[in-house]
Protein backbone atom coordinates (compact mmCIF):
# COMPACT_ATOMS: atom_id res chain seq x y z
CA UNK A 1 0.00 0.00 0.00
CA UNK A 2 1.13 3.25 -1.25
CA UNK A 3 0.82 6.30 1.64
CA UNK A 4 1.98 9.26 -0.20
CA UNK A 5 2.34 9.74 -3.89
CA UNK A 6 5.68 9.01 -5.60
CA UNK A 7 7.20 12.15 -7.55
CA UNK A 8 7.30 11.95 -11.26
CA UNK A 9 10.98 12.37 -11.38
CA UNK A 10 11.17 9.46 -8.98
CA UNK A 11 8.62 7.19 -11.01
CA UNK A 12 9.62 4.14 -12.46
CA UNK A 13 7.65 3.49 -15.64
CA UNK A 14 7.17 0.21 -17.66
CA UNK A 15 10.72 -0.86 -18.64
CA UNK A 16 12.32 2.43 -17.56
CA UNK A 17 15.17 3.24 -14.96
CA UNK A 18 15.57 6.59 -13.37
CA UNK A 19 19.09 6.51 -13.53
CA UNK A 20 20.84 7.77 -10.58
CA UNK A 21 23.82 6.10 -11.57
CA UNK A 22 24.98 5.64 -14.82
CA UNK A 23 24.58 2.15 -16.48
CA UNK A 24 27.86 1.26 -16.64
CA UNK A 25 27.82 1.86 -12.78
CA UNK A 26 25.15 -0.30 -12.52
CA UNK A 27 26.21 -2.55 -14.50
CA UNK A 28 29.45 -3.03 -12.33
CA UNK A 29 27.62 -2.84 -8.84
CA UNK A 30 25.48 -5.86 -9.53
CA UNK A 31 28.35 -7.77 -10.90
CA UNK A 32 29.97 -7.03 -7.59
CA UNK A 33 27.18 -8.21 -5.57
CA UNK A 34 27.35 -11.45 -7.68
CA UNK A 35 31.02 -11.95 -7.17
CA UNK A 36 30.83 -11.38 -3.63
CA UNK A 37 28.09 -13.28 -3.10
CA UNK A 38 28.59 -16.04 -5.15
CA UNK A 39 31.67 -17.86 -3.89
CA UNK A 40 30.51 -18.18 -0.05
CA UNK A 41 26.86 -19.73 -1.22
CA UNK A 42 28.76 -22.19 -3.78
CA UNK A 43 31.86 -23.45 -1.35
CA UNK A 44 28.97 -24.61 1.05
CA UNK A 45 27.09 -27.73 1.56
CA UNK A 46 24.44 -27.13 3.33
CA UNK A 47 21.13 -26.24 1.17
CA UNK A 48 20.59 -23.07 3.59
CA UNK A 49 23.84 -22.31 3.88
CA UNK A 50 23.76 -22.55 -0.30
CA UNK A 51 20.86 -19.97 0.36
CA UNK A 52 22.87 -17.25 2.09
CA UNK A 53 22.10 -18.42 6.03
CA UNK A 54 25.33 -19.34 8.50
CA UNK A 55 24.89 -21.98 11.33
CA UNK A 56 22.06 -24.35 11.80
CA UNK A 57 18.79 -25.38 10.34
CA UNK A 58 17.15 -24.26 13.32
CA UNK A 59 18.16 -21.05 12.78
CA UNK A 60 17.34 -21.15 9.36
CA UNK A 61 13.82 -22.03 10.53
CA UNK A 62 13.30 -19.66 12.63
CA UNK A 63 14.58 -16.45 10.22
CA UNK A 64 13.13 -17.68 7.23
CA UNK A 65 9.66 -19.25 7.96
CA UNK A 66 8.17 -15.50 8.34
CA UNK A 67 8.14 -15.52 4.70
CA UNK A 68 6.23 -18.56 4.56
CA UNK A 69 3.38 -17.44 7.44
CA UNK A 70 2.87 -14.31 5.04
CA UNK A 71 1.59 -16.56 2.44
CA UNK A 72 -2.39 -16.72 3.40
CA UNK A 73 -3.35 -18.78 -0.35
CA UNK A 74 -2.29 -20.98 -3.03
CA UNK A 75 -0.98 -19.67 -6.04
CA UNK A 76 2.39 -18.78 -8.00
CA UNK A 77 5.44 -17.17 -5.89
CA UNK A 78 8.22 -15.77 -6.99
CA UNK A 79 11.72 -15.85 -4.97
CA UNK A 80 13.89 -13.16 -6.12
CA UNK A 81 17.63 -14.14 -5.73
CA UNK A 82 16.41 -17.74 -4.84
CA UNK A 83 20.20 -18.91 -4.88
CA UNK A 84 19.70 -22.68 -4.38
CA UNK A 85 15.97 -22.78 -4.46
CA UNK A 86 16.17 -23.60 -0.59
CA UNK A 87 13.49 -21.28 0.23
CA UNK A 88 11.25 -21.41 -2.45
CA UNK A 89 11.71 -25.65 -1.20
CA UNK A 90 10.76 -24.55 2.47
CA UNK A 91 7.95 -22.73 1.88
CA UNK A 92 6.38 -25.42 -0.09
CA UNK A 93 6.60 -27.65 2.68
CA UNK A 94 5.70 -25.11 5.09
CA UNK A 95 2.47 -24.34 4.09
CA UNK A 96 1.41 -27.41 2.72
CA UNK A 97 0.80 -28.19 6.45
CA UNK A 98 -1.94 -25.31 5.98
CA UNK A 99 -3.09 -26.62 2.87
CA UNK A 100 -1.37 -24.06 0.80
CA UNK A 101 -0.12 -24.99 -2.44
CA UNK A 102 2.89 -22.68 -3.74
CA UNK A 103 3.88 -23.05 -7.82
CA UNK A 104 7.54 -21.76 -7.33
CA UNK A 105 9.64 -19.43 -9.13
CA UNK A 106 12.84 -17.96 -8.77
CA UNK A 107 15.53 -15.90 -10.46
CA UNK A 108 19.11 -14.82 -9.67
CA UNK A 109 21.83 -12.55 -11.09
CA UNK A 110 24.33 -15.79 -10.53
CA UNK A 111 24.21 -18.61 -13.01
CA UNK A 112 25.68 -20.95 -10.85
CA UNK A 113 23.33 -20.52 -8.13
CA UNK A 114 20.29 -21.21 -10.92
CA UNK A 115 21.97 -24.06 -12.17
CA UNK A 116 21.78 -25.45 -8.23
CA UNK A 117 18.00 -24.43 -8.07
CA UNK A 118 17.13 -26.20 -11.25
CA UNK A 119 18.61 -29.10 -9.91
CA UNK A 120 16.71 -28.96 -6.51
CA UNK A 121 13.63 -28.81 -7.46
CA UNK A 122 13.92 -30.35 -11.02
CA UNK A 123 10.12 -30.98 -11.88
CA UNK A 124 10.19 -26.55 -11.84
CA UNK A 125 13.54 -26.11 -13.48
CA UNK A 126 11.63 -24.11 -16.34
CA UNK A 127 10.36 -21.44 -13.58
CA UNK A 128 14.28 -21.02 -13.13
CA UNK A 129 15.81 -17.93 -14.90
CA UNK A 130 19.19 -16.08 -14.70
CA UNK A 131 17.51 -12.18 -14.72
CA UNK A 132 17.75 -9.23 -12.34
CA UNK A 133 14.56 -7.81 -11.42
CA UNK A 134 16.11 -4.52 -11.23
CA UNK A 135 15.37 -4.20 -14.88
CA UNK A 136 13.66 -7.48 -16.16
CA UNK A 137 9.94 -7.21 -16.52
CA UNK A 138 8.19 -10.94 -16.58
CA UNK A 139 6.07 -12.48 -19.05
CA UNK A 140 3.17 -13.00 -16.33
CA UNK A 141 2.45 -11.51 -12.76
CA UNK A 142 3.16 -13.32 -9.27
CA UNK A 143 -0.03 -13.57 -6.50
CA UNK A 144 3.16 -13.92 -4.29
CA UNK A 145 7.19 -12.02 -4.35
CA UNK A 146 9.98 -12.16 -2.18
CA UNK A 147 12.61 -9.71 -2.12
CA UNK A 148 15.10 -7.67 0.02
CA UNK A 149 15.54 -4.12 -0.39
CA UNK A 150 19.51 -4.60 -0.41
CA UNK A 151 19.25 -6.14 -3.71
CA UNK A 152 19.41 -2.46 -5.12
CA UNK A 153 22.41 0.39 -4.30
CA UNK A 154 20.36 2.10 -1.75
CA UNK A 155 19.14 5.62 -4.16
CA UNK A 156 16.86 3.10 -6.25
CA UNK A 157 14.65 1.13 -3.41
CA UNK A 158 11.73 3.61 -4.38
CA UNK A 159 12.20 3.02 -7.96
CA UNK A 160 12.84 -0.79 -7.53
CA UNK A 161 9.57 -1.36 -5.10
CA UNK A 162 7.39 0.54 -7.92
CA UNK A 163 8.68 -1.42 -10.36
CA UNK A 164 7.71 -4.99 -8.70
CA UNK A 165 4.32 -3.63 -7.86
CA UNK A 166 3.65 -2.41 -11.05
CA UNK A 167 5.24 -5.44 -13.16
CA UNK A 168 5.33 -8.27 -11.07
CA UNK A 169 2.23 -8.61 -8.63
CA UNK A 170 -1.47 -9.98 -9.28
CA UNK A 171 -3.83 -7.01 -8.26
CA UNK A 172 -4.86 -9.29 -5.03
CA UNK A 173 -1.00 -10.10 -4.77
CA UNK A 174 1.30 -9.20 -2.50
CA UNK A 175 5.23 -8.56 -2.38
CA UNK A 176 7.07 -9.57 0.80
CA UNK A 177 9.40 -7.44 1.33
CA UNK A 178 12.13 -9.09 3.93
CA UNK A 179 14.98 -7.55 5.94
CA UNK A 180 17.05 -10.41 7.91
CA UNK A 181 18.89 -7.93 10.12
CA UNK A 182 15.92 -6.55 11.78
CA UNK A 183 17.25 -4.70 14.80
CA UNK A 184 20.34 -5.25 14.24
CA UNK A 185 23.15 -2.88 15.79
CA UNK A 186 25.42 -2.40 12.84
CA UNK A 187 23.46 -3.63 9.69
CA UNK A 188 25.94 -1.73 7.62
CA UNK A 189 28.51 -4.72 8.52
CA UNK A 190 26.07 -7.52 6.64
CA UNK A 191 25.53 -5.73 3.61
CA UNK A 192 27.09 -5.00 0.79
CA UNK A 193 28.87 -1.41 -0.02
CA UNK A 194 26.40 0.80 -1.75
CA UNK A 195 23.03 -0.50 0.26
CA UNK A 196 20.88 0.90 2.77
CA UNK A 197 21.75 -0.26 6.26
CA UNK A 198 17.87 -1.09 7.33
CA UNK A 199 16.90 -1.78 11.37
CA UNK A 200 13.54 -1.32 11.10
CA UNK A 201 12.34 -2.47 7.73
CA UNK A 202 8.46 -0.43 8.34
CA UNK A 203 10.44 2.72 8.87
CA UNK A 204 12.25 2.72 6.14
CA UNK A 205 9.30 1.78 3.74
CA UNK A 206 7.53 4.61 5.05
CA UNK A 207 10.56 6.91 4.60
CA UNK A 208 10.03 5.42 0.93
CA UNK A 209 6.70 6.40 0.84
CA UNK A 210 5.07 3.04 1.72
CA UNK A 211 2.91 1.11 4.39
CA UNK A 212 3.01 -2.19 5.16
CA UNK A 213 -0.47 -3.87 5.35
CA UNK A 214 0.57 -6.49 7.38
CA UNK A 215 4.21 -7.80 8.74
CA UNK A 216 5.45 -11.32 10.67
CA UNK A 217 8.37 -11.63 12.79
CA UNK A 218 10.77 -14.31 12.87
CA UNK A 219 13.66 -14.78 16.14
CA UNK A 220 16.74 -16.58 16.59
CA UNK A 221 17.75 -17.00 19.82
CA UNK A 222 21.35 -18.34 19.20
CA UNK A 223 22.64 -15.08 17.96
CA UNK A 224 19.56 -12.63 18.48
CA UNK A 225 18.68 -12.12 15.37
CA UNK A 226 15.22 -11.10 14.12
CA UNK A 227 13.76 -11.14 10.62
CA UNK A 228 10.53 -8.83 9.87
CA UNK A 229 9.11 -9.65 6.65
CA UNK A 230 6.74 -6.78 5.59
CA UNK A 231 3.39 -6.94 2.93
CA UNK A 232 2.88 -4.47 0.48
CA UNK A 233 -0.08 -4.58 -1.65
CA UNK A 234 -0.87 -2.48 -5.66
Amino acid sequence: MRVAPIPREALVTRGTINLVMTKEELKQWFENARDTLEPGYLVNGEPWKQSGMSGSEERWICLRKPVADCIDRSGSFLDIGCANGYLLECCQKWNSLRNIILEPYGIDISPKLVELAKCRLPQYKDNFLVRNAFDWIPPKRFDFVRTELVYVPAKYEKQYIEFLLDNYINPDGKLLVANYVEDHPHPENTILSGSHPTKNILSRLAELGFKATEYKDGFDTVKNRKTRVAVLTR
